[in-house]
């Protein structure tokens, strides 16, 4: 995947369990990757020779020109229409230089800590694939 993406010219992170399991020992159907929102169409023309879905409530739906605006925030990628879906692209909010929690806009992480290296790949934090993942925002029910 890091192959895939490496010339990508936009700011990505590899979320979901992928982030969570840095070591690659459980087994995952494809991988999740976080993309800023203001960010995102660079991946149309980037994965231009891919089959690229918008992903919203249940259904898919092709992504050829234009944003993907708000409440849709995920982008399916193959490489064909007869592969399996590779990369489910999660189009992550902003406000200036800080990302936003979907779910909870007054949750705040400044886009410069949002990630972590793990041998050159850069992963999202494990707090921020907690947040998501739990449903929760620290210090909350």
């Amino acid at each position: 995947m890091q192959q895939q993406l490496s010339g990508l010219p936009i700011r990505w992170w590899i979320a979901g369990g992928w982030a969570l399991d840095v070591e690659g020992r459980l087994p995952h159907s494809d991988i999740d990757v976080a993309v800023l929102r203001p960010e995102h169409e660079a991946l149309r023309e980037y994965l231009a020779d891919w089959d690229l879905h918008i992903a919203h409530k249940g259904a898919l739906r092709p992504w050829t020109r234009g944003p993907v605006g708000p409440p849709e925030n995920a982008i399916w990628a193959r490489p064909s229409t007869d592969e399996p879906w590779q990369i489910d692209f999660k189009i992550e909010p902003v406000d200036g230089e800080c990302w936003l929690y979907r779910r909870d806009p007054t949750v705040r992480v400044p886009i410069a800590e949002l990630g972590v290296m793990v041998d050159g790949i850069s992963f999202l934090s494990p707090a921020v694939v907690r947040l998501y993942r739990d449903g929760t925002t620290p210090g909350r029910p």
